[in-house]
């Protein structure tokens, strides 16, 4: 229930006709980077990474529900899931909405979103199998 959830809202995020940070939307952010920058905080960090680093936190749900729905041994095929689902993404952002801009930039900070979440989600696998194993051994 939760990755059909998750699916759909992914789905209005990057068929909405506009970019979610297009406008005034956006314009919040660049105030806060200024306000970092003018105290020498984050210097690094540019309205680019913050959109990359938003790609990447927008699939990490993809891999942390598929990992822990499909379970262990299958990291491979999630990673390639969410590269997958990102490439069709960026590509019908690309021929065939007008003002959406698909990139290959996208499609590796999806991936690493995926990948990020997938390692999650086996942490969280082996933290549950060797509690419930520790549980099973002392009772």
């Amino acid at each position: 229930m939760l990755l059909a959830v998750y699916a759909v809202v992914v789905l209005v995020i990057v068929a909405w006709p506009t970019p979610v940070d297009a406008g005034s939307q956006g314009e919040w952010l660049k105030h806060v980077l200024k306000a970092l920058h003018d105290r020498r905080l984050l210097v690094f960090l540019g309205y680019p990474q913050v959109e990359f680093l938003a790609n990447v936190v927008m699939f990490v749900p993809l891999g942390l529900l598929g990992g822990v729905v499909l379970g262990r041994g299958r990291w491979g095929w999630i990673i390639l899931a969410g590269f997958a689902a990102s490439g069709l993404i960026e590509t019908l952002q690309f021929f065939f909405i007008a003002g959406r801009y698909g990139t290959v930039d996208d499609v590796i900070a999806n991936t690493l979103g995926t990948l990020v979440g997938a390692l999650v989600a086996r942490r969280i696998l082996r933290i549950s199998n060797s509690s419930r194993i520790g549980h099973s051994a002392s009772s």
